[in-house]
């Protein structure tokens, strides 16, 4: 992960990453281990596809975008494909934090043969990985180090210092729940975080929901304004 932080804006969302992914051989490990994470890990993983818009440009803008508001971006380099090297030059460009990737599997290099066309990539530090397991254990440790989760991993551990493990399991689930209720969002309406959680198969209660919003606003990991309209982001 690279050392230096990225600077404080508004349009940052703090625990955002984008994976700048090839679409063919490795995009199925990707979707795999950020959902893995999702019920591990307070970050929220950004992949953008051909789902996100049909049209050439439009997918541009809307890759920049994703880009500009996140806080790191991994970008997998296997087999040199030509998009992940158009926007690892874009996020030198703007100066966004980031780190390289790389299978070695040797399908997984000859089904993404595309040479790159703007970044050379070759000479760049990078963390290879084989399996789907290798790269879970890297995206894991990323995880681990982001400023973010350590933030929030602070949090827990002085919420939770005279609590027994079954409430602590149970608090951790709840704060990620809530924190990944604003994945891919900006911001959120207090009062539909709170309904989705109700509706949870773990039936939560309504004081242990608002109780925990306010906790982790508290500790400046979102940030909830008050009142019948209010609304939720990530701080």
């Amino acid at each position: 992960m690279p050392k230096k932080p990225r600077p404080t804006r508004p349009d940052v969302i703090a625990n955002q990453v984008f994976l700048a992914i090839p679409w063919r051989g490795v995009r199925l490990r990707y979707e795999h281990c950020a959902d893995y994470l999702r019920s591990r890990s307070p970050l929220s993983f950004v992949i953008v596809g051909r789902a996100d818009s049909q049209n050439a440009d439009d997918l541009l803008a809307v890759i920049k975008e994703r880009l500009a508001s996140s806080s790191y971006a991994v970008f997998d380099a296997s087999g040199g494909n030509a998009n992940v090297s158009l926007e690892y030059g874009y996020a030198e460009a703007t100066d966004i934090p980031r780190a390289i990737y790389i299978s070695t599997h040797g399908r997984t290099i000859n089904a993404n043969s595309d040479p790159p066309i703007i970044a050379d990539l070759a000479g760049k530090r990078r963390n290879q990985y084989k399996q789907e397991a290798g790269l879970r254990h890297l995206l894991k440790t990323f995880s681990d180090n982001h400023p973010y989760t350590i933030r929030f991993e602070r949090f827990l551990s002085d919420a939770g210092k005279r609590l027994n493990k079954g409430t602590k399991k149970r608090n951790r689930a709840l704060a990620l729940k809530i924190i990944h209720a604003l994945d891919g969002q900006t911001d959120v309406r207090r009062a539909d975080i709170v309904q989705q959680l109700l509706a949870d198969q773990s039936r939560y209660a309504d004081y242990e929901v608002d109780s925990m919003i306010s906790r982790l606003h508290n500790a400046r990991l979102i940030r909830s304004q008050r009142g019948r309209y209010a609304r939720v982001q990530i701080a």
